[in-house]
């Protein structure tokens, strides 16, 4: 279907702020056939997303040549560009919901044929479902079947399956697959290391890291429950996402809810944060404030105006105090040291999930409700995720954190499983 593939060289990008200039990309040169699967990887922050805007046309590069479907990308302006992104490429973002219009259903926003995707994608039964409505891993799916219906020869996706558990994600493989057959230009960055051993081409951005050792720290666990949940039960639509779960989370504890995609996870950690009120059953935590419970959703919320560190640092003000040893102490734990003084905006998405984990831990929490907190990240950085949350339970903070990622047990003290709503052990 395409006619050139991909292919770029020289690229470079740097933003730049008031905080200072952050070079994105140096000289990368690299092509992706038509026909086939392209992987870009490298840990967080090393360029990918970047890379991958600018092959879309939404970013523009500084330097080098870009040449997209047979389109000098660099050279196009106003309705010529307008018509290449219509027309030849399809980007996904990392979020998925930012690929959805959130009032529409899916079946509205499918191209012509989208249906028999969204199916093989396990969607059939939401078609009907507005975006807002499903699941953070439904909303993925949902996202690709919506993108692959459009027919472009180019389709760019930023870790389309960072939120899947991995039958999910081999959904989405096997769409990757069948559109590259078809003959399009598959490009995807991705940490999914069966996404990058399947894919035809690879290529690896750099970014020197910062070595944290990981520790194990010693933890108190005391009897008295802090996060306690009683037969809760929350529906939608008649349909039960969380049915009757019960469980308890000590001081000192690092618990993990394991479940797929839609299987209720993020529901009942919005109902243990009190962010949605529960059908019934009862919730106990410490409280609401951020040094009762503190909350990572898989909607970051940071505030675009404020500084990484000022971000971190906000839940000390708002309290009326200020620590900086502290907000610099775990700015350093999530290998954010060198990021304190830029933007959000001009910080990756997995560094921004990591800067929305360390604002949660800053105020030295009694319980925390974390949503997925490696889902964005490398192997390294996730490394630092769990010694981050290792360190809090050692203080005494009581953690669930709810995932689909099975490699999450074994860090943890205790482990339920949640299918269709039930906790099954």
């Amino acid at each position: 279907m395409s006619r050139d593939g991909v292919r770029f060289t020289g690229v470079q990008r740097t933003y730049r702020s008031a905080a200072g200039s952050v070079e994105a990309l140096h000289a990368v040169d690299g092509a992706f056939p038509s026909g086939a699967i392209g992987a870009l990887v490298g840990p967080s922050g090393s360029g990918k997303s970047t890379l991958l805007r600018i092959l879309g046309g939404i970013d523009a590069a500084d330097a080098g040549t870009v040449v997209v479907d047979g389109s000098d990308v660099r050279r196009l302006r106003g309705a010529a560009l307008r018509r290449f992104r219509r027309a030849s490429v399809t980007f996904l973002a990392q979020r998925a919901a930012a690929n959805l219009i959130p009032q529409l259903t899916l079946r509205e926003q499918l191209g012509v044929g989208g249906v028999t995707p969204a199916e093989r994608v396990g969607l059939g039964h939401r078609l009907d479902a507005v975006a807002s409505a499903l699941s953070g891993g439904e909303q993925a799916r949902a996202a690709l079947a919506v993108g692959l219906s459009r027919g472009t020869p180019v389709v760019l996706l930023d870790e389309p399956t960072a939120e899947l558990d991995r039958h999910a994600a081999a959904l989405v493989v096997a769409e990757l697959r069948a559109a590259a057959a078809e003959g399009r230009t598959v490009v995807v960055a991705t940490h999914d290391a069966e996404l990058v051993e399947l894919a035809d081409t690879c290529l690896e951005l750099t970014l020197p890291t910062v070595q944290v050792a990981h520790q194990t720290h010693a933890r108190d666990l005391r009897d008295d429950p802090v996060i306690v949940l009683q037969h809760l039960t929350k529906s939608y639509g008649g349909a039960a996402v969380v049915d009757g779960a019960s469980l308890d989370v000590r001081a000192g504890e690092l618990a993990v809810l394991l479940g797929r995609s839609g299987s209720g996870k993020s529901t009942l950690l919005m109902a243990a944060g009190d962010w949605l009120q529960p059908d019934s059953g009862t919730v106990r935590t410490p409280g609401a404030r951020w040094h009762e419970t503190a909350h990572l959703a898989q909607r970051f919320g940071l505030l675009p105006e404020l500084s990484v560190a000022e971000n971190v640092g906000l839940p000390l003000r708002l309290r009326g105090s200020s620590d900086d040893a502290r907000v610099a102490d775990v700015l350093t734990r999530l290998g954010l040291a060198e990021l304190g003084d830029r933007l959000p905006g001009e910080t990756s998405i997995g560094q921004q999930q990591r800067t929305a984990l360390a604002r949660a831990l800053v105020d030295r929490p009694e319980a925390l409700l974390a949503d997925e907190p490696t889902s964005h990240q490398d192997a390294g950085s996730a490394a630092l995720v769990w010694s981050a949350l290792d360190a809090a339970c050692a203080e005494g903070t009581a953690s669930l954190i709810a995932t689909h990622d099975e490699a999450a047990s074994q860090h943890a003290d205790r482990v339920w499983r949640i299918e269709d709503g039930h906790i099954v052990d």
